[in-house]
């Protein structure tokens, strides 16, 4: 008889101080990292544990994946006795792994303990928690082996999307689901399909878990572009879905044959795909004309610029500014990624790496502290030099507050202080990120629509099908940002949209008044009941 294994993420409530966890800790990519200061322009999203669900579907057993159960949730899913709980964590939820810990032993003590995630990390970490055993690295193979399966294995990618729940007080989600329902649109344009091509990176930063987790370097899940086709191509058909974020894999663009192989596939079947995320350094993406990767159907890459002041390899010789103009002249929007207070930052240079982040002008930004996790080349070193401070707890160990080690310039409150002054900075000289996204598109229609490949002037042609809406949320955002000068820039944008695109109608405003409704109704919310959206509880069986 088979085992029956559960794999679930922590527990919920998230982004809450409490016993367990930090109100910082919050389960969504853009609210906590990227757009967080912006308010009601703060992209709001659903993930669920991706890496649970391409566990589950890989390993040949009945499998039930809990995404974000409540403790009482947890608690009903266990009492029917599974051989093999594994629990996913990451070092700040090192006080929710333990606590689900403790009760799987009081409440079903035969089953086997797993725990894995970049949270195995942790020094010691088998002295410190009682479980039977610890998956470190990739989870399919440590499975596979533990429930006597043939370590070689056919992959197979299960359908797992990522969800955009509101932006702007708009509920994109439930507008989408309706619309579909309605027979209007047969496209979930407010679903993202995500797909694992691999685990890990090639770089090996010295600050970086992901490099350092995977047998210290990549893991390739999928080795041809055919097979990525055809993992988009089959999601297309069964959910409608087109529009895809490739995570995990950390240099996406580094292998050029599988990139290239999957661009003659797209344009041989003349597909519109999307890919909304990807990640890549800098070095490999410039291997790459931008138009390649906007017929590739690239909506937004991620790029790690780090810092002028310590040139990692992988933007030694590149010029970033240049590479960011280039893709958005075709469309494709940028995230980038700076750290804060290195040990080369002081409290005047520091501000030369933020005003160069800002000059280029990012559609998306990250300001991350200098994070010392467990289990790093870097947290070794700062051990050794006695540089931690361990007064600090794990829950408290993230990028997003304050550094956790001795700063020849900075305390940690002080780096609190200046990530905040650097995200607003972004936001009011910038902009909100949906405007800045509106804008890129704009500005690259002329150039798409005058290209001689097909498949860029239909990508011109959604741009300005897109305009239509675009226009009465530039006229709401006018009148929702806190400053007038930022919204002076809006109402300049949407003059120029309007002169290309045609004026605003009476539909036209009558829309605009009630997306500035939803989202003065969204501002009275988060001041009166804060902006916190738990993740949904969901459950997920494979092989059964």
């Amino acid at each position: 008889m088979e085992k029956r294994v559960l794999l679930s993420s922590v527990f919920k409530p998230c982004g809450v101080d409490d016993q367990f966890g930090r109100k910082e800790n919050i389960p969504e990519l853009s609210h906590n990292q990227l757009t967080h200061y912006q308010g009601i322009f703060s992209f709001r999203e659903r993930y669920p544990s991706l890496n649970l669900h391409v566990i589950g579907a890989n390993i040949d057993t009945p499998v039930t994946v809990l995404d974000w159960p409540t403790l009482k949730r947890f608690v009903e899913e266990i009492r029917k006795g599974y051989e093999y709980i594994g629990i996913t964590f990451i070092q700040p939820n090192f006080l929710k792994m333990k606590k689900m810990v403790e009760i799987i032993k009081e409440v079903s003590p035969q089953s086997k303990i797993i725990i894995g995630g970049f949270g195995t990390m942790i020094d010691d970490i088998e002295k410190i928690v009682d479980v039977d055993y610890v998956c470190r690295g990739e989870g399919i193979r440590f499975m596979r082996q533990l429930l006597g399966k043939p370590v070689q294995f056919a992959f197979k990618h299960p359908p797992v999307f990522m969800s955009v729940l509101e932006v702007m007080g708009i509920p994109v989600h439930l507008i989408g689901e309706t619309l579909k329902k309605l027979g209007l649109s047969m496209e979930r344009g407010h679903l993202v399909s995500m797909i694992a091509t691999g685990v890990g990176c090639y770089e090996k930063c010295d600050f970086c878990s992901t490099g350092q987790f995977f047998e210290g370097g990549y893991i390739p899940f999928v080795i041809s572009g055919r097979e990525i086709f055809e993992i988009m191509e089959r999601q297309e058909k069964e959910f409608g879905v087109k529009r895809f974020a490739f995570v995990g894999d950390e240099n996406f663009f580094k292998e050029e044959e599988k990139v290239k192989e999957l661009h003659s596939l797209i344009i041989e079947k003349g597909k519109d795909y999307e890919i909304s995320l990807s990640f890549s350094s800098a070095n490999h993406l410039m291997k790459y004309e931008p138009q390649f990767l906007a017929e590739l159907g690239l909506g937004i890459v991620w790029i790690g610029i780090e810092s002028k002041f310590r040139l990692y390899p992988k933007n030694i010789d590149v010029d970033i500014p240049s590479l960011v103009k280039a893709l958005e002249s075709f469309g494709i929007k940028t995230i980038l990624s700076s750290i804060l207070c290195l040990e080369e930052h002081t409290k005047e240079n520091v501000w030369e790496d933020i005003n160069w982040h800002l000059s280029m002008k990012p559609t998306f930004s990250q300001f991350a502290h200098l994070s010392i996790a467990q289990g790093t080349v870097l947290w070794k070193k700062m051990v050794k030099e006695n540089r931690i401070l361990h007064s600090i707890p794990l829950e408290d160990r993230h990028g997003f507050k304050q550094i956790w080690f001795k700063h020849p310039h900075f305390t940690p409150y002080e780096s609190e202080i200046l990530q905040r002054e650097a995200y607003l900075k972004d936001y009011y000289e910038l902009g909100p990120t949906l405007v800045r996204a509106i804008e890129v598109e704009y500005r690259a229609y002329s150039n798409l629509s005058s290209s001689k490949s097909q498949i860029l002037k239909r990508r011109a042609e959604k741009i300005k099908h897109r305009m239509k809406i675009y226009k009465p949320i530039l006229w709401a955002a006018e009148r929702l940002v806190p400053k007038k000068e930022m919204a002076e820039r809006i109402r300049i944008l949407r003059k120029e949209i309007e002169r290309d695109f045609g004026k605003m109608g009476p539909l036209d405003y009558f829309i605009a008044t009630s997306l500035f409704l939803l989202g003065k109704r969204k501002e009275i919310h988060i001041k009166l009941f804060g902006d916190v959206i738990q993740p949904k509880t969901s459950i997920t069986l494979y092989n059964q």
